[in-house]
C-alpha cells in the first residue's frame, strides 16, 4: 500500500502561463486540477492514504472534502515554491508526515497538475515500481510527475526544470509505458488544450463549462474512476463554427452566433481574410478567434480557414 504526497500552490501563484486562455478563471481552474488529480488518486485500490501540502485555505477546504489529510507547508513556504523550501521542501514535508502515519507503507509524491489523471493508470505505475526509487517523465520528457520511493520510504525529490534527469541522475529509475494521463501535466496552453482532447474529470469539465466561449462540449465518456465526466475541445486559440446572424455589405462586418447562443462581432479584416464575397444570415461558417475572443478569419464551414 501507499500514501500519496501531493504539494498545491496557493491559488493566486498557481498556473499564471494559463493567464492568456482563461484569464480571471485560472485559480478556479488550478483548484479544479487539483481536486481531479485528488480523486483519482484517492480512488486506487493500492492508496491508503492521500496528503495535500498547502496553506491555502480554499484548497485545504475543497480537497478535504475529498479525503485528503491536510498538511501545512510550514515557515519554509514549500508548497508554493516561494519559501526556502520550495517544491521539494513541501514534498519532503509530506513524505516525513506520510511515514510517520504508517511506516510500512512506500510513499509517493504526485504533482497537482493532472486534471485528466485515470485511477487505473496510477494503480498500474505503483503496481510496476520496483523495490528502488522510480518516477514517471511528464508528457514532454524533462519533467517528473510521480515520484516513488524505495522501500524504506525514502524519495528524495529533484522537482524543478529537467527533473526527470536531476532524478535519473539521483539514481531513482524511470518507468516506461505508463498510462499517458499520468504524464501529462499542464503548465502552458498547449498542455491544456492536450489534456481536454484526451478527457478530464468532473471537477476540470465543471470549471471549463464556465469559462465563456473557450471551450466546447464533446460526448460524455467514463473515466478511470468510474465518474462520468464530458470531453471538451478548445477553441481558443483555433477553428470553430457558428452561424452568421448579421452580414452588411457596405462595411463587410457583421456578427455571428456561436453555437453556444453567444453573439460574436466580427469586423472587414476578419471577412476579407476568409476570401468570401458575400456572407448571408443563417449560413454556416467556420471562424478563427485569437485569445482575447476577437474573429479573426471566417469562411464557409465547408472549406478550409486560411493558414
Amino acid at each position: 500500500m501507499w500514501s500519496v504526497v501531493i504539494p498545491v500552490k496557493r491559488l493566486p501563484e498557481a498556473k499564471s502561463r494559463l493567464a492568456p486562455l482563461v484569464g480571471e478563471h485560472r485559480a478556479a481552474l488550478a483548484l479544479a486540477f487539483a481536486s481531479d488529480t485528488v480523486a483519482a488518486a484517492s480512488a486506487s485500490p493500492l492508496v491508503a492514504a492521500v496528503f495535500a501540502v498547502t496553506d491555502d485555505e480554499e484548497v485545504a477546504r475543497q480537497l478535504r472534502g475529498l479525503g485528503a489529510r491536510i498538511l501545512p507547508e510550514g515557515p519554509g513556504g514549500g508548497g508554493n515554491g516561494s519559501g526556502s523550501g520550495g517544491l521539494n521542501g513541501a514534498v519532503e514535508a509530506g513524505r516525513l508526515h506520510a511515514h510517520a502515519d504508517a511506516p510500512n507503507r512506500r510513499v509517493a509524491a504526485l504533482t497537482s497538475d493532472l486534471p485528466g489523471l485515470r485511477t487505473a493508470d496510477l494503480t498500474n505505475a505503483l503496481l510496476a515500481v520496483p523495490e528502488g526509487r522510480a518516477f514517471v517523465a511528464d508528457a514532454p520528457g524533462s519533467g517528473t510527475t510521480l515520484l516513488l520511493s524505495d522501500a524504506a520510504g525514502r524519495l528524495d525529490p529533484r522537482f524543478g526544470p529537467n527533473s526527470r534527469y536531476a532524478h535519473e541522475a539521483s539514481g531513482a529509475r524511470l518507468l516506461e509505458g505508463v498510462g499517458q494521463s499520468l504524464r501529462r501535466d499542464v503548465d502552458t496552453v498547449t498542455d491544456l488544450a492536450e489534456v481536454v482532447r484526451l478527457g478530464v474529470g468532473r471537477h476540470t469539465a465543471a470549471a471549463l463549462s464556465r469559462i465563456p466561449h473557450r471551450w466546447q462540449r464533446q460526448p460524455e465518456t467514463e473515466m478511470g474512476t468510474g465518474a462520468r465526466t464530458e470531453r471538451f475541445q478548445p477553441l481558443y486559440p483555433g477553428a470553430m463554427q457558428g452561424t452568421v446572424r448579421i452580414f452588411d455589405p457596405a462595411t463587410r462586418g457583421g456578427s455571428v452566433l456561436l453555437d453556444d447562443g453567444t453573439e460574436v462581432a466580427y469586423d472587414a479584416d476578419a471577412f476579407d481574410a476568409g476570401g468570401l464575397r458575400l456572407a448571408r444570415p443563417g449560413q454556416r461558417v467556420a471562424l478563427r478567434m485569437d485569445d482575447a475572443g476577437r474573429i479573426t478569419a471566417l469562411t464557409l464551414s465547408t472549406l478550409p480557414l486560411p493558414s
